[in-house]
């Protein structure tokens, strides 16, 4: 009888240590833990992806544990991971203006979070591939294979982002032939052809923001998934930059499911129904 006794306090001892421990988790927190990344703390902010605007900050977070973020709406945000880089950027180290002692030179991770109560409060972000901190300040975010724990929207949302890094990588290849062709007509003196190069440069730079490439591959992500919300944001997002109707026209009538219960898909509608 005492024995039983003792197993039932201690029984109850863990019960009370676990209500305890879930107790610590504000209503409504969100909590994020990035697992495998060679960084042990960096400071985060989070912005909405639409808006822009910054919805949390944490100064000095530590990576080895969630990161606690007060209850935010469902929608999609992306995650800013900045540290004082290992390697000085050649820019910055031949500035007049820096000194080595005063200022730092910080390295931005940017990731893309879906964020939804569906998907309950706790998000892993895995890194499955082992990179160095050197790698990723030199290569950037592209060279990581991020896997979102047990949340398969969460994945989905990531193929289509990889879609839009590839067309960044295609306009940087085109950016790195303009230069080419600049520096060319400069070093042949050759003015006038080096203004229209330069020109053309500039204006690639800032105009040039998706391509025929692009628009096909979200277009078939959204017939290939036409029930999830995840392929409403991404019909909305397209819209929303270039409001290019009649190209995503057959997307969005290809949308049925819980893609139409998403908050954007009324915004959508409203721009075909009206």
């Amino acid at each position: 009888m005492k024995a039983y006794t003792l197993y039932t306090l201690s029984f109850l001892l863990i019960l009370s240590s676990c209500h305890t421990k879930e107790s610590k988790h504000k209503e409504g927190e969100i909590h994020v833990l990035f697992q495998n990344l060679p960084v042990d703390s960096c400071s985060v902010r989070v912005h909405h992806i639409i808006t822009g605007k910054e919805v949390f900050s944490l100064s000095a977070a530590s990576l080895d544990k969630p990161i606690a973020m007060p209850a935010l709406e469902d929608d999609m945000y992306i995650a800013v991971l900045s540290w004082p880089r290992t390697l000085i950027s050649h820019s910055v180290f031949y500035s007049r203006s820096f000194n080595a002692q005063q200022d730092q030179d910080f390295f931005e991770l940017t990731k893309p979070l879906l964020l939804h109560k569906k998907h309950g409060s706790n998000y892993v972000i895995l890194t499955e591939n082992r990179v160095s901190i050197e790698e990723i300040e030199a290569d950037g975010a592209e060279i990581l294979k991020f896997k979102n724990i047990d949340c398969a929207e969460c994945d989905l949302a990531d193929e289509y982002w990889r879609l839009f890094g590839s067309f960044f990588k295609r306009k940087q290849l085109l950016l790195d032939s303009l230069k080419g062709t600049y520096y060319s007509h400069i070093e042949s003196s050759d003015l006038s052809k080096g203004r229209d190069a330069f020109l053309k440069l500039e204006d690639v730079k800032t105009n040039y923001l998706k391509d025929d490439v692009l628009d096909r591959q979200v277009e078939q992500m959204v017939v290939r998934y036409p029930t999830s919300s995840v392929s409403t944001f991404f019909l909305f997002y397209q819209l929303y930059n270039h409001r290019e109707f009649a190209k995503f026209h057959s997307a969005y009538k290809a949308l049925r499911g819980d893609a139409l219960k998403s908050k954007y898909y009324d915004m959508v509608q409203n721009q075909y129904e009206e």
